[in-house]
Parts: C-alpha cells; structure tokens; sequence
C-alpha cells in the first residue's frame, strides 16, 4: 500500500467521524485518531478508561484477577468496533457500555462453573472523572484501628453488593460508585431513566438491609 494511498484512507475515516452528532469536536478528532490506528490514541484510551473499568469489575466480580482479565477484553472489543462508534453518545458511555455487556457476561460464565467468592474492596472515594481511585490495602499508618474498620467496612459493602442482582448491582456501581448520571446509565444499560431510578431505589434499599447488621456490630462497638 503507498504512502498516498494510506494517508487518504486516513483522511476519509477523520471526515467520516468528526461530524459524528453528539461528539464534541474534540472527541470526534479522537475517535477518528483511534479509527487511523495511532498507537498514541490507543494509548491514551487506555491510561484514561482502565482504572475506572477495571473497579467497575472488581466491584461486580469481586475477583481481582478476573477483573484484571475482563478489563483486558473490554479494551479489545473497544479497538475492534471502534469504527461501528457513530457517536449517539460520548465516548465514555460507549466504552461503559462495552464494559458492563462485557461484565456480565463473565459474571454469568463464572457464576456457571465456580462458587462465588467474596474478596475486601475498600470503599475509595469517586474522583473528578467519576472513577474510584486506586484501590489501596492499608499496610502501614499510624492507627491500626481506623485501618481494621476501613477494611470490615469495605468487606460489608462489597458482600452487600454481591447479594443484589446483576441488574441492581450494575445500577448502584454506575451511579454510588463510578458516579454516572441518570442519563448515562440510561445509555449504558439501555433502559429508560424512569426505570434506572425505580432499580437505584430499590438496589440501595436492599444494600441497607443487607448493611444493617454490620452497622448494629459497629453501634455496640461504640457504647
């Protein structure tokens, strides 16, 4: 193939995608680099999204390495349908999309052929990107105390999370945890914002009673 002819072919997928509705100018020239192959776009694609997929994961799995494992398969999926993205929605939504499709799917597969196990996810905070910050099992600190309640607290929380549904964990991860909108979760699930809010509610309401007793353990810890 000549230089010529490359380049072109190039040129036609960036005019093909930069007029993509509902992209602003800047993530079409995106999306149109990632179409070119530039290991330079795939690259930043990766540094942006992992962290926040593969929590997502962890958060829906509750296995390291298999979160580890399904985040490497979402990237795949999304570099190699990338040129199907026609922008109905941000980047970030499609990616999400992709990533909870893939998810559950290794949710159904594991929950088939293993017994679920439960593993400690401390409970991070959402960055501005609305992606929890790196997990990080405290080692060292000057309170061994704080550090054992953190790590019970985020053991409750996550074997409360396991106990909802597919459905309801996937609602309150996107929402409580990645700090998605109504509209995006909307987009992400394919479902009507009416019924993401109907399953946020009911979904918290199940965590709290799920809660309920690690919370008790904690009120008579304090007297």
């Amino acid at each position: 193939m000549g230089i010529n002819t490359l380049m072109l072919r190039r040129e036609i997928s960036y005019t093909d995608l930069t007029t993509a509705d509902g992209l602003s100018s800047e993530e079409s020239l995106f999306v149109s680099r990632l179409c070119a192959n530039e290991d330079a776009a795939y690259d930043e694609l990766v540094r942006t999204y992992h962290t926040g997929i593969y929590h997502l994961a962890c958060r829906m799995l509750s296995d390291p390495a298999e979160s580890a494992d399904v985040t490497q398969d979402v990237f795949v999926k999304v570099f190699k349908n990338i040129a199907r993205f026609r922008g109905q929605c941000s980047l970030k939504t499609w990616i999400y999309k992709v990533a909870v499709s893939e998810i559950l799917n290794r949710l159904r597969w594991s929950r088939r052929r293993f017994r679920h196990q439960t593993v400690s996810l401390d409970d991070e905070p959402v960055n501005e990107q609305g992606s929890p910050n790196p997990i990080q099992v405290p080692d060292r600190g000057p309170d061994p105390e704080v550090a054992l309640q953190n790590r019970e607290r985020g053991d409750a929380i996550q074997a409360a999370l396991t106990k909802l549904s597919r459905q309801h964990r996937s609602i309150v991860v996107l929402r409580d945890v990645q700090g998605f909108s109504y509209e995006e979760i909307s987009q992400i699930l394919g479902v009507s914002i009416g019924t993401v809010k109907s399953r946020l509610a009911r979904a918290r309401d199940e965590l709290k009673k799920s809660l309920a007793r690690y919370l008790s353990v904690q009120r008579i810890r304090s007297l």
